[in-house]
C-alpha cells in the first residue's frame, strides 16, 4: 500500500480551495481531491479505490448548509477537520461532539498556517505506531479510534503482563497511552518495568484513569510517565496531550541525529562511527563472526574542487553517500568519516564475500558519473580494507588507512586489503 497520504478538500470557494490545494502539496506528499458540493464529495468517497485519510471540510455548501457533509463523511469513516468561516461556541461544541480532529476558523492568514501545521502533523503521525493498554474493551476501542483519527497505526492490550510483551516485540512502538486500573498488573507498576528497558526520550507514555485525582497523577508521573489525563477527557484535549508528547520525541530525536548525522549526505558522522562500532565488534567477538572494516576515499576529489567549485564537490560527496546508503546491509554502519572519506563497518561475510561486497560499492560509484551544472562529473573511488576474525577498532581503521594509501598508489579506483 502507498505511503502517500489521501486527503480529500470539500470547499465550494474557487479561491480557498486553490490555496488549500496548493499549501498541501508544497508541505507534504499527498495525493489531494476536491469536492465542491456534498454531492460531488459523495461521488468521490464512494469511487475511491482507496479510502481517504482526511478530509478538510466547508460547514456550508451550496447543497448542504446546516454541515451534513460532516454527518457524511464521519459516518463513512473519513476523519474530518473542520475549515469554515462560522463560528460560535454551540457549534463548536456540537462539532466536536461528533469526534472530528478539530474545528479551524478560516478568519485570518494565521488560520491557514495551522490548519497546514496540523496537516503536516498527522501526516507524519502515520509513521508512528501506539500501544493501547485497557482491560475494558470499551474504553480501549474508543481511545484507539481517537488514536487512529489522529492517522497513527493502533496496536492493543488488555493489562499491562500484554503491553509489556506486545512493547517488547515491536520496538516501532513511539507512545503508550495506559489505564491504571487493571487486573494482573496496574498501570503505574507496568509504567515502571517499561521504563526500566525504554527511556523517556525514545517512548512517551501517558497514564489514564477516572480516578486517584493528583495523587495518581503524581505516582505516574513519578515512576516514567510522561503526561496524566483524568477521565472522561475531551477528545480535544487528548490530541493535543498526545501531540505534545510526539512533538517532544521528535525534537529531542533532531537534536539527537544533528549531534550524529552528517548533514551533507545524510549518512552517520565520525562520531557515530566510533560510538557504535565499537559495540558493534564486541557483539561481532562475541558472536564469533567476522568483522570488515573499509576506508573510501574520492579519487582526485581536490581537481573536482578546483575545476567545478565547492558545489560540484558536495554535489559529487551527496552521491556518493546515496551509492553507499542504498547498497549497505541495515546492519552496516555507514559513515562519512571527513572530508572526502567514508567508513563502513560490516559484519558476518568471509573475506571472498567481503571483496565480492566492496567491489559491488567500487563499481556503482564507478558506474554513473554526477550531474551538476548540465556536465556529468566521472566519479572514481578507492578502498582499503581490513578483514579479521576480531580485533579493535582504532587499530582496524589504522589497517585500513594504510590499504587504501596502497590502492591510491597502485591506479586509484580500485580495492587493497588484508
Amino acid at each position: 500500500m502507498s505511503n502517500q497520504s489521501r486527503i480529500l478538500v470539500v470547499e465550494d470557494s474557487k479561491f480557498f480551495r486553490t490555496l488549500v490545494c496548493r499549501e498541501i502539496a508544497r508541505r507534504i506528499d499527498a495525493e489531494v481531491v476536491t469536492a465542491q458540493s456534498l454531492a460531488e464529495a459523495k461521488v468521490k468517497v464512494e469511487a475511491a479505490a482507496r479510502p481517504f485519510d482526511l478530509a478538510l471540510a466547508d460547514l456550508i455548501l451550496p447543497d448542504a448548509q446546516e454541515g451534513e457533509v460532516v454527518d457524511w463523511l464521519q459516518g463513512h469513516g473519513v476523519p474530518c477537520i473542520v475549515f469554515t468561516g462560522i463560528f460560535s461556541d454551540e457549534l463548536r461544541e456540537r462539532l466536536l461532539a461528533q469526534h472530528i480532529i478539530d474545528y479551524v476558523v478560516k478568519d485570518t492568514p494565521s488560520s491557514l498556517n495551522y490548519l497546514m501545521g496540523l496537516v503536516e502533523e498527522l501526516s507524519r503521525n502515520r509513521q508512528n505506531k501506539v500501544l493501547v493498554v485497557d482491560d475494558s474493551a470499551t474504553a480501549r476501542h474508543h481511545i484507539a479510534g481517537l488514536l487512529q483519527s489522529y492517522q497513527f497505526q493502533v496496536v492493543e492490550a488488555e493489562d499491562g503482563e500484554q503491553g509489556l510483551a506486545v512493547l517488547a516485540a515491536d520496538p516501532d512502538i513511539r507512545l503508550v497511552v495506559t489505564d491504571y486500573h487493571m487486573p494482573v498488573m496496574d498501570g503505574v507498576e507496568m509504567v515502571k518495568r517499561m521504563r526500566a528497558t525504554h527511556d523517556q526520550d525514545r517512548l512517551a507514555i501517558i497514564g489514564v484513569s477516572s480516578g486517584g485525582g493528583s495523587a495518581l497523577s503524581a505516582r505516574f508521573i513519578k515512576f516514567g510517565a510522561n503526561d496524566f489525563i483524568n477521565k472522561p477527557f475531551l477528545p480535544e484535549e487528548f490530541l493535543w496531550r498526545v501531540m505534545q508528547n510526539v512533538r517532544m520525541l521528535d525534537m529531542v530525536k533532531r537534536l539527537t541525529e544533528l549531534t550524529v548525522i552528517d548533514p551533507l549526505t545524510g549518512l552517520h558522522n565520525r562520531r557515530f562511527l566510533f560510538d557504535a562500532g565499537r559495540t558493534l565488534i564486541a557483539r561481532a567477538a562475541r558472536d564469533g563472526v567476522p568483522v570488515t572494516v573499509a576506508m573510501i576515499d574520492v579519487d582526485h576529489f581536490k581537481a573536482v574542487n578546483d575545476t567545478y567549485g565547492h558545489d560540484g564537490g558536495d554535489a559529487v560527496l551527496r552521491r556518493i553517500g546515496a551509492v553507499l546508503r542504498s547498497m549497505s546491509r541495515a546492519s552496516d554502519v555507514v559513515a562519512r568519516f571527513g572530508g572526502e572519506e567514508f567508513a563502513i563497518l560490516a559484519t558476518d561475510m568471509d573475506e571472498a564475500g567481503a571483496r565480492t561486497y566492496f567491489e559491488r560499492l567500487r563499481a556503482a560509484i564507478a558506474a554513473e558519473p554526477v550531474p551538476h551544472d548540465g556536465q556529468a562529473l566521472a566519479v572514481t573511488a578507492s578502498f582499503g580494507i581490513c578483514h579479521a576474525a576480531q580485533g579493535a577498532l582504532d587499530g582496524m581503521l589504522k589497517t585500513a588507512d594504510e590499504m587504501l594509501y596502497r590502492a591510491k598508489a597502485n591506479g586509484r579506483d580500485r580495492i587493497e586489503g588484508v
